[in-house]
């Protein structure tokens, strides 16, 4: 039998009537110094995007704070989820935990914990009206898959009858073109209801006023996109750098301004076109100004998703802050954070393209792996085997179901397509777009 130690005992009140969340905040001194938080879901609905943001400060307004986001996993009502934020250098001396609770984005409360460690704070977080009516509506991925497949394609040249052939049959969902985009004409004539997306090679300095950045953007492309009335969404920047809040205040108001001057034009942007993992949650809220813009003129969200080695690495895990749900991704699936957690909150709920998506092997850079595309991945980057081609159809395919339980998804388009030989030869799929069309008349 193990002695153990009771560390500290002590009477509730019962909780209030009405449906609330229960915080618990457990201060460990030590060394580390840990600080220990537990939400109960107190209600009768599902919570399925609570966020915790941790402020750890000491009274002198000039030292820095220490800040941990915290996004649980989905909660059922009478469930649980807990973490522990642990400070290496120790707790700070007669410092406060501010606690900003929300069950999503502007929808919460703030909370101050300014006991000495070795202390539990236990609070309850009333549900008001504005918080009951987000909760109680039906989430926004399905239980099952609905309608077609989404599965489209990224080209970056026309250069083979077979991307036409692809179009015809298949009918695609989407069909997202770089620079070489005057063949999208014959997309529109053979497929009516493919979206098609299209971007020219530009440059991208994030410098200025971004107002008048983005009115220079358009003036300096207008007349060809006046020339290409087949592109139904047209794209600006490709995987912006965002590394700030301040960058993504910049780019959103770039964004909402090439949105007015577009819309000026009678033409539709997709807006964003963030690379794989960008942004941080933390990062993300500034870019919701130009999401409104976009909803006002009839504008769409652009986001690329892969991983590696495999579609569905990363999925459950990864984000920052983010604990275990099967219904997210630190890579693939992460747009649905934006979408429980923020965009529903504030009705922004716009259509979403998936501009590039597949397996790049960029993503694992950080931990020394070299790889390329899904020809890499799967195939040790030799000539295509029946056996990673049936892989790679597999983890498409999977995505797809995923994207199809969304009805706000529009499509994804597979990078890449037409370059064989080039650039991004380990991603093309020029070569097996026959099994694309197989998938697709499966769905």
């Amino acid at each position: 039998m193990i002695d153990s130690e009771v560390l500290h005992t002590g009477s509730l009140p019962e909780a209030p009537l009405g449906g609330g969340l229960v915080l618990q905040g457990t201060s460990l001194p030590g060394d580390p110094y840990r600080y220990v938080l537990t939400l109960l879901n107190h209600t009768e609905w599902t919570v399925p995007a609570a966020r915790v943001l941790d402020r750890y400060f000491p009274p002198d307004p000039d030292v820095a704070e220490i800040s941990n986001e915290w996004f649980p996993r989905s909660l059922e009502p009478g469930s649980v989820a807990s973490i522990v934020l642990s400070f290496a250098d120790g707790a700070v001396v007669e410092g406060c935990h501010q606690l900003e609770v929300s069950v999503a984005d502007g929808l919460g409360t703030i909370l101050m914990d300014c006991s000495p460690p070795g202390s539990t704070t236990i609070w309850f977080v009333p549900i008001d009206p504005a918080m009951e009516a987000y909760l109680s509506q039906p989430p926004l991925t399905q239980v099952e898959a609905i309608d077609g497949s989404k599965l489209g394609i990224h080209v970056t040249s026309n250069s083979s009858p077979a991307i036409m052939e692809f179009v015809r049959e298949a009918q695609p969902a989407v069909v997202m073109a770089v620079g070489d985009i005057g063949w999208l004409a014959d997309v529109k004539a053979a497929s009516p209801e493919t979206i098609t997306v299209a971007r020219f090679q530009n440059e991208q300095p994030m410098e200025g006023d971004p107002v008048e950045a983005a009115q220079a953007f358009v003036a300096a492309h207008a007349d060809a996109y006046l020339t290409h009335p087949q592109v139904d969404y047209w794209l600006g920047w490709n995987e912006p750098s965002i590394d700030s809040r301040e960058d993504m205040a910049w780019f959103a108001e770039f964004e909402a301004e090439r949105t007015r001057r577009m819309a000026d034009l009678g033409l539709s942007v997709a807006i964003g076109n963030f690379s794989v993992g960008v942004p941080e949650p933390s990062e993300f809220e500034p870019f919701l100004a130009a999401v409104a813009v976009a909803q006002e003129h009839g504008g769409v969200l652009a986001l690329h998703e892969y991983s590696a080695p495999s579609m569905r690495q990363g999925v459950g895990a990864g984000v920052p802050g983010l604990q275990l749900n099967d219904q997210y991704g630190a890579l693939t699936l992460r747009y649905r954070i934006w979408y429980d957690h923020y965009l529903r909150a504030h009705d922004l709920v716009i259509p979403l393209i998936i501009t590039e998506a597949g397996i790049d092997g960029g993503v694992l850079v950080k931990q020394g792996i070299t790889m390329g595309g899904w020809r890499d991945a799967i195939d040790g980057g030799q000539e295509y085997s029946p056996a990673a081609v049936r892989s790679y159809m597999e983890q498409l395919s999977w995505y797809d179901e995923e994207l199809r339980r969304d009805p706000y998804v529009l499509g994804f388009a597979v990078f890449n397509a037409g370059d064989p030989d080039g650039e991004w030869a380990t991603f093309d799929v020029t070569s097996i777009l026959q099994e694309f069309t197989d998938l697709i008349r499966s769905k």
